[in-house]
């Protein structure tokens, strides 16, 4: 079979194909009573400016099908073929109290009482937050599995409901970032792309993570005092790397609260002056909506297997081994043919890495306990 570089394939199909997964494939519901929701908005920007933007002409039956033969023909526009695709993203503003802080994610948050759904919440949110109205120039493209929100060793904390939308009018309506959003930015589809075609491995020379102090999200009473029992569990434990994907911005598509300018602080580890740093939940989200795009079959894609890969690394020398056997499993069972929509539920990215390594830890420390007792006991055999 013929492999394929994702990043020469119209960024138009990527999208019709979403939008037929999206109506095909359903969603992953979580029931759990705290909620959110957020708003993941994809625009297409025309190669020559000067060409008519191509006109979306709504389905005359509200059903499904309908719907999805409606966007076909939009998206089938051959002004299309060299658009580029673009992603919405924003940069939450910092504030102590909030553990998402500066994070890069999707303008959204917690559903209220007179929301009617989580589709509700997302563009009351949006609203809110951006000043995106996208009951007008929007479709509603479908709902991403539910994400769940894991806080290290105490479970889930909340889930949000991922909506996909697609702009079908020539103009964006201005921004209005609220005090919320430190900044907004239109992200070019191909950066995302250029995962599929050119992974990258754990610690390699591309290998971007966040660190995260283990012993400090366990014990956050401790991590102020660092008692003498909480220092040697962290110098034991050491970090957990979470893959990042930089995500290159322009200046012309970016939009920035001029009340928080000079206020970035803690935020900076999550962007610079030039990328946005995408990690966790919401790089785990844009690895589904990639899933569901892709136009092609991942077997012509032989070294894809998801764009939020690797797994989280344990940054200490001592769990080089885990590393090393979660790798393995990682590569060899991590494939897209075991997730959507390949398959009609899809293992949590994240639950299915710590299920590995609450396997191995116990193994691995008691592999180093096992060869610590003989080498005391042989040193000990030579001094008697």
């Amino acid at each position: 079979m013929v492999t394929a570089v994702a990043s020469d394939i119209p960024h138009a199909d990527y999208i019709a194909q979403l939008s037929r997964h999206l109506a095909s494939v359903p969603a992953t519901h979580i029931g759990i009573c705290r909620r959110s929701a957020v708003a993941l908005v994809i625009r297409l920007v025309l190669a020559n400016q000067n060409q008519r933007y191509p006109e979306f002409v709504p389905p005359h039956d509200s059903t499904r099908a309908a719907e999805v033969q409606a966007l076909d023909r939009f998206l089938n526009a051959k002004e299309f073929r060299k658009a580029r695709a673009q992603l919405l993203f924003i940069q939450r503003a910092h504030h102590d109290q909030d553990p998402w802080s500066g994070n890069i994610g999707f303008p959204g948050g917690k559903h209220e009482a007179g929301d009617g759904s989580d589709q509700s919440t997302a563009e009351r949110e949006t609203r809110e937050e951006v000043g995106l109205d996208l009951s007008a120039g929007f479709v509603h493209l479908g709902q991403l599995d539910d994400s769940p929100a894991y806080m290290l060793c105490r479970g889930i904390k909340i889930v949000v409901s991922p909506h996909v939308y697609l702009q079908t009018s020539a103009d964006t309506p201005a921004f209005t970032l609220t005090d919320e959003v430190a900044s907004a930015h239109w992200i070019d589809f191909g950066h995302i792309l250029d995962r599929i075609d050119r992974p990258v491995q754990p610690f390699s020379a591309r290998y971007q993570s966040i660190e995260v102090d283990i012993a400090a999200r366990i014990f956050r009473a401790q991590a102020q005092t660092k008692p003498w029992w909480f220092r040697a569990l962290g110098a034991s434990l050491g970090t957990l790397h979470y893959t990042v994907l930089p995500l290159p911005y322009a200046t012309e598509y970016s939009y920035h609260n001029q009340r928080m300018l000079g206020r970035r602080g803690a935020c900076a580890r999550f962007a610079s002056d030039t990328e946005l740093y995408l990690w966790g939940l919401s790089l785990g989200m844009v690895a589904g909506l990639v899933d569901l795009s892709l136009p092609l079959a991942p077997a012509r894609l032989p070294i894809y297997r998801s764009v939020s890969s690797p797994w989280p690394q344990l940054g200490s020398w001592m769990w080089a081994d885990i590393n090393a056997v979660a790798n393995v499993i990682h590569n060899s069972c991590w494939t897209p043919y075991l997730r959507k929509p390949w398959q009609r539920t899809t293992n949590d990215f994240l639950l299915t890495h710590f299920r590995v390594l609450s396997i191995l830890f116990p193994l691995s420390v008691a592999a180093k306990v096992t060869a610590a007792y003989f080498v005391c006991r042989g040193l000990l055999g030579q001094s008697s």
